[in-house]
């Protein structure tokens, strides 16, 4: 079963209403699971994804990075 992210910290950087960036190492810290490897499922289909689109934002993968953007 896989493990679901721990999104309270990643919800706290949404709530300023800025765009931001999450690394790897940054998200696997706030989340204490790892970026999913699709590229596509993690930035339309996850439950990061589906969380900063309740928040107004779009996240764009690009290798080892989450951008956050405000839409």
């Amino acid at each position: 079963m896989a493990r679901h992210p721990k999104l309270d910290r990643i919800i706290k950087k949404m709530e300023t209403g800025n765009d931001f960036k999450i690394d790897r190492k940054t998200y696997i810290e706030y989340t204490g699971t790892d970026i999913p490897q699709d590229k596509y499922y993690t930035e339309k289909k996850s439950s990061v994804s589906k969380k900063a689109a309740s928040f107004g934002y779009k996240i764009t993968v690009v290798p080892e990075i989450l951008i956050f953007e405000k839409i």
